[in-house]
């Protein structure tokens, strides 16, 4: 009786409405919709995994027969050194992809400017292309040989900490 009193006095001060929660009388829709999104995520999802997978084997055949990974192989071993074979997968990888790109923009700015034949446009790229992709892979190489070093330096000292911890 007293609290239906506050209740009604607090509404008319106020000019507040009791709270009516009704949410319990659209849940079943609520849940089919969720339902469905979750099934359009997980769809979406999958179709991208799908993707990305196919797109990593085309990228290993690729490299496969362009004979780049049976080449820094055979480099590191006949070596001994798995730096070796890294350093000449980095440098062949980055010449090949880097001639491709610079032979096609050779031409693109031939059919621009105009330059002369297409045959001088087509050996300025892949003369630029080699030389581009020898550096762009051995800067890739030393990039990577420096990423490794730290991480090997921060894993020690992870490694000594936790010995020292036990």
């Amino acid at each position: 009786m007293t609290i239906d009193i506050l209740h009604t006095f607090s509404d008319i001060i106020f000019g507040l409405k009791p709270l009516v929660n009704d949410s319990w009388r659209n849940e079943e829709d609520f849940i089919i919709t969720l339902i469905l999104f979750g099934a359009f995520v997980f769809l979406l999802l999958l179709i991208l995994g799908v993707v990305i997978g196919l797109l990593f084997i085309v990228i290993v055949i690729g490299l496969v027969s362009a004979g780049i990974i049976s080449t820094s192989v055979l480099v590191g071993f006949q070596q001994r050194s798995v730096s070796k074979g890294f350093k000449t997968f980095f440098i062949v990888s980055s010449i090949f992809g880097s001639t491709i790109v610079s032979v096609i923009a050779f031409l693109f700015i031939n059919m621009v400017y105009k330059w002369g034949q297409k045959d001088i446009s087509i050996v300025a790229g892949i003369l630029c292309g080699i030389g581009f992709g020898w550096f762009i892979g051995f800067l890739m190489y030393k990039a990577s040989h420096k990423i490794i070093l730290f991480l090997q330096r921060k894993y020690k000292l992870i490694t000594n900490k936790k010995e020292l911890d036990i």
